[in-house]
């Protein structure tokens, strides 16, 4: 098992991975090929961002962790623009 450091620089490594690559969809051994990372280290860190919701899971095999496929989960960005504040100097 993993100490806390390096189960941290793997969750960082991870997000880099998919934020970087935001349109690729992987399975558990993609990333460990990938990543030249254990399937048991990665598991933990996998769940942990897909509570944070830094990735999602794609497709409809949900239960086995093995054949579940993730991608990057783009952050929703409030577009609202509040014009009172510029309105009011004009």
């Amino acid at each position: 098992m993993m100490v806390k450091e390096s189960s941290l620089l793997l969750e960082m490594e991870c997000t880099m991975l998919f934020q970087s690559n935001p349109h690729m969809i992987e399975s558990i051994i993609g990333l460990e090929t990938r990543l030249g990372r254990r399937q048991e280290d990665l598991l933990p860190v996998i769940e942990r961002l897909l509570e944070m919701g830094i990735i999602q899971t794609v497709g409809s095999v949900q239960d086995d962790p093995v054949k579940r496929l993730f991608r990057y989960k783009e952050p929703e960005i409030s577009k609202e623009i509040s014009l009172e504040s510029e309105l009011k100097g004009v």
